[in-house]
């Protein structure tokens, strides 16, 4: 059953394309930015443990990566500000925007333009794919809290 109300395609890469559609995503940062997705699922999602992601390129240009499964997951964002569970797509969506926030703002404040630029983008583009998702509301609620 599809998440979205916007139409992606989930697809098989062989390595030598998942890297390429990471570094399209991630840039030269590949290798940092990725871990980070791993590390912030271990920090926010409830009972994650590990596992295989796909990575999801958008039609925008922009894209997530999500846990592979149709496993539905426990967000619960800093100090309890957010708690929501959602599926594995929503919350690679949410991972993955976490991520590009946080090192579009890191290499902003380390005169890094061109990355500051990427990240930047890649954020406003996942962003506007959420805008039309089915988990909009749960999204919103794990990334801007009770401001939403």
């Amino acid at each position: 059953m599809p998440h979205s109300t916007a139409s992606i395609a989930h697809y098989d890469f062989a390595a030598a394309d998942r890297h390429a559609v990471l570094s399209s995503l991630f840039g030269v940062d590949t290798a940092r930015a990725e871990h980070n997705v791993y590390q912030y699922a271990n920090r926010y999602l409830n009972d994650y443990d590990g596992g295989v992601w796909s990575v999801i390129p958008l039609p925008n240009g922009g894209g997530f990566m999500q846990p592979d499964g149709d496993e539905w997951l426990m967000f619960t964002g800093e100090d309890d500000a957010a708690c929501v569970t959602v599926s594995a797509e929503a919350a690679g969506i949410i991972i993955t925007a976490l991520v590009l926030s946080h090192r579009c703002f890191m290499y902003d404040r380390h005169d890094e333009e061109e990355l500051a630029d990427l990240f930047c983008r890649r954020h406003e583009q996942l962003l506007d794919f959420v805008s039309d998702h089915a988990e909009r509301d749960a999204i919103y609620l794990a990334l801007f809290g009770a401001a939403w």
